[in-house]
């Protein structure tokens, strides 16, 4: 799913606010230099889309690699039920591991990016 990121309105002494949303309606706001802002609003569109890219191909890798791991493990199994059960387990681990480690790649980027364009992530209350 990808973000909209768009400059909403100035902050004082040279820092702008910006908003970026999901379709789903998940928002979050950023002060950034103005200086800056152009470029950390294209910057982070374009990371969302990578990172998400990433993620999924990292995600059904692993649930592949789980499956075909396991199989060669499984094969002189006489049930076939026990192969399907140890062959999803291995999956459902894989993928969950690899999705932690990509949650943690997924954020130390999205820091990296912040410290780059100098912003930080603005917490309204509701």
């Amino acid at each position: 799913m990808s973000i909209t990121a768009t400059i909403s309105k100035p902050l004082g002494q040279g820092y702008v606010q910006v908003d970026s949303a999901t379709k789903s309606g998940y928002k979050r706001y950023y002060k950034v230099p103005h200086k800056n802002a152009k470029q950390f609003s294209t910057a982070l569109v374009k990371q969302d889309k990578e990172m998400n890219l990433y993620s999924n191909i990292v995600f059904f890798s692993s649930i592949f690699a789980g499956v075909l791991g396991a199989t060669a493990f499984t094969k002189k199994m006489d049930s076939k039920v026990k192969q399907f059960l140890v062959n999803s387990a291995s999956a459902v681990v894989l993928a969950s591991l690899t999705t932690l480690g990509m949650n943690g790649y997924i954020k130390k980027e999205e820091n990296k990016l912040m410290d780059t364009y100098k912003a930080k992530e603005i917490y309204y209350r509701s």
